[in-house]
This record gives structure tokens, C-alpha cells and sequence, in this order.
């Protein structure tokens, strides 16, 4: 019993202590991969977003020694056919305002602003602004003018023969 003892620890020993042999197989390195160019972005600017897409009438009244504004900008193109007006009412002391200035400070005023959000249609040198709430707005049109045979809009013409001129668009609010 002794010697089957022995004879199996040796074949336990030299099984535990053995040593492995190396393979020739080689793991292969792994697949290159092939780097893509990343896709050219599209400029967002077209040769005719050069052209000024937001328009501005301006009716300034005085009346009682104050003067009353209001601004209608119509802004158009900025993504698919959207459009929206924007109706900006405020009004201002011209006597206060020249004093002010004399001072060196401003004076702040109140602004109440109407977005009438839309879509727009230009067809045969007409502008069509439909407000998406056509139960409380109308459907606009207005008369393209262009600057001599290019196709850089001039000026809009509505209906009254109110000349909509090229003017700034509204900078993006933000909320406090």
C-alpha cells in the first residue's frame, strides 16, 4: 500500500510541476481598421441666405406728448417653410429719453411683444404669411420688390401699401 501511496503521489507531483510547452501558433494581430473621412458638413449659408429674410414696418405716433411704436417684423426661411411676425409695441418719453442721455444713463421701457407663428408661399413675386391660428389671424400677402434683375429682395408691399424694408432679426431671448 505504501508504494501505490507513493506511485500516485509522483504522478501527482510531476502532473502539478510540469511545464507547458510553447505553441509556434501565433495569435494573428488584430484587423486594421480603416479610418473613414468624416463626412463633409453642408454649409447652412446658401448664396441666398446672403439676402436679408427679416422685414420691419415701424408706425411711430405722438400723441400727448409721448410716442407710441410699433414694430411688425416678418421673418421668414430660417427652417423649411416657417415664418413667424413678431408685433412690437412700447412707448417712450422723448423729453425724458433726451435728458437721460444728457446724463449719461438709460432709461429702461417696456416692451410687449405679439409671435405669430406661420408658415409662408412664394409664387409669381408674391409673399403669402398663413398664421397657423387662423381663427385669430389673417392671411397675409405681400408684393415682392427686387433690386434691378437679381433676385435680392428690395422690399415687401402689403395689402395697406405698408413697405415692409429689410431690417434685423429678433436676437434669441433668454429667461432670467
Amino acid at each position: 500500500m505504501k508504494y501505490v501511496f507513493m506511485l500516485i503521489s509522483l504522478i501527482i507531483c510531476s502532473g502539478t510541476f510540469a511545464q507547458k510547452k510553447k505553441t509556434t501558433k501565433t495569435i494573428p494581430p488584430p484587423p486594421v481598421r480603416k479610418e473613414f473621412s468624416p463626412p463633409k458638413i453642408q454649409s447652412l449659408i446658401k448664396e441666398d441666405d446672403e439676402d436679408t429674410k427679416c422685414f420691419v414696418y415701424i408706425v411711430k405716433e405722438e400723441k400727448e406728448g409721448r410716442i407710441f411704436v410699433t414694430e411688425n417684423l416678418l421673418e421668414y426661411g430660417w427652417n423649411n417653410d416657417l415664418a413667424r411676425m413678431v408685433i412690437t409695441t412700447y412707448d417712450y418719453d422723448p423729453v425724458a429719453v433726451k435728458k437721460a442721455e444728457k446724463e449719461g444713463y438709460l432709461l429702461g421701457q417696456t416692451q410687449r411683444l405679439q409671435f405669430i407663428e406661420g408658415t409662408f408661399n412664394i409664387k409669381d413675386h408674391t409673399y403669402t404669411f398663413i398664421p397657423t391660428k387662423l381663427d385669430k389671424f389673417k392671411t397675409e400677402t405681400f408684393k415682392i420688390s427686387f433690386e434691378g434683375k437679381s433676385k435680392k429682395v428690395k422690399h415687401l408691399t402689403n395689402n395697406k401699401n405698408e413697405v415692409f424694408e429689410k431690417g434685423a432679426c429678433l436676437e434669441p431671448i433668454l429667461g432670467a
